[in-house]
């Protein structure tokens, strides 16, 4: 509690320090990646704006400090010092990525980390994380960086802010940046470096089954006989959260990527996305391929996890399967050139301003420069 009390009172007088406008902080919410890492290493800066990246750990300040970015650990004294006079807050999820404690004064700019399925933030009323965001007292003490506004969020259409952020974030039309992704416009000019037709498979995070994946959800027998049949590549990517280890040693055409890699990564190299309700298929409509929705668990899952936004509901954009033997006969298919859902994914993307045209981030930075 005097923790808390000790922050607020440096948020308080945070308020009266000036802040250079020329100097801008960012931060991601998992490791140096995400939307703030692709505005960050964009290259156009006329305004010779100085980028500062806030790193959580050692592993990620040696990083950033490798690519020859100006860097600080989170908690340093020169951290603290730049999130006190810095005029712009960057971030991925929320202010505390850099120091909620120091933010009064300073603009707080969400670029956030995906198009919502799931209800986010203040739409959320149903399952673990409904008590972070019900508006108590225990709540906003607890909390005060989720009770900290954003004074302004990054959204790639209309159609996402009136669904979900204008009550999520519970922002007003003038606080909203309509404008790509920053990691959008970054994929969507990658080139494929992988050979072999490669499948990523991507499951969700589940509120309430953290460890799913140990519930004989996927036989890996079956599946690299599938590949080795087919010359192709399995790779499962699992949420950063999930602690479980696969042992695939015995399966040399199904691969473990490091949950806390940046996804975009591998999402340029595959040839086919298979997801659940994650909506890092968003991400992946940018290149405008198949996608298949393995959902052995839909009623469960939504029983037991947050509800969707009805919205979300009726996106249609790739073949939705329950059991593995049918998920296996519709990647044979993707295999052989089948796409039946084509025409449906070319609407989600233009409803979701996933159309990417542009080749770099100059729309949002100048946005910015003049708030």
């Amino acid at each position: 509690m005097l923790d808390k009390l000790f922050k607020q009172a440096i948020f308080f007088f945070s308020g009266w320090i000036k802040r250079d406008k020329k100097k801008w902080v960012f931060a991601s919410h998992t490791n140096f990646g995400d939307n703030a890492r692709y505005f960050f290493e964009d290259a156009y800066n006329p305004n010779n704006i100085r980028k500062i990246w806030i790193a959580k750990n050692k592993d990620e300040f040696n990083l950033v400090k490798s690519f020859g970015y100006e860097c600080y650990l989170k908690g340093s004294c020169q951290a603290k010092y730049h999130a006190l006079t810095a005029k712009n807050y960057i971030y991925t999820c929320y202010v505390s990525d850099i120091g909620y404690q120091y933010s009064r004064g300073a603009n707080c700019i969400n670029l956030w980390h995906g198009l919502p399925l799931k209800k986010i933030e203040f739409d959320i009323h149903s399952g673990p994380l409904a008590k972070k965001f019900n508006g108590t007292i225990k709540s906003r003490i607890k909390h005060p960086e989720i009770y900290r506004r954003h004074d302004y969020v990054l959204c790639p259409s209309e159609y996402v802010y009136k669904y979900a952020f204008k009550t999520a974030f519970r922002l007003n039309d003038n606080q909203i940046l309509e404008f790509a992704y920053p990691r959008s416009i970054f994929l969507k000019h990658m080139q494929k470096k992988m050979e072999k037709f490669e499948f990523l498979y991507v499951p969700t995070w589940r509120d309430h089954l953290p460890n799913f994946i140990t519930n004989d959800v996927l036989n890996l027998e079956e599946i690299n006989r599938f590949c080795i049949n087919n010359d192709c590549i399995f790779k499962i990517k699992l949420h950063p959260n999930t602690k479980i280890n696969l042992d695939l040693s015995a399966y040399a055409y199904i691969k473990i990527v490091n949950p806390k890699d940046d996804p975009n990564m591998h999402l340029v190299n595959a040839d086919c996305l298979i997801t659940d309700y994650s909506s890092i298929f968003f991400d992946y409509l940018v290149f405008d391929k198949p996608i298949l929705f393995y959902v052995f668990d839909e009623s469960d899952y939504k029983s037991k996890s947050r509800d969707m936004y009805p919205e979300a509901e009726k996106i249609n954009c790739g073949k939705k399967i329950n059991i593995q033997k049918d998920l296996l006969l519709a990647m044979q298919g993707v295999l052989e050139g089948y796409d039946d859902y084509a025409m449906q994914r070319s609407k989600v993307i233009q409803d979701f301003g996933l159309d990417i045209k542009d080749q770099d981030n100059r729309k949002l930075y100048n946005k910015l420069t003049m708030i």
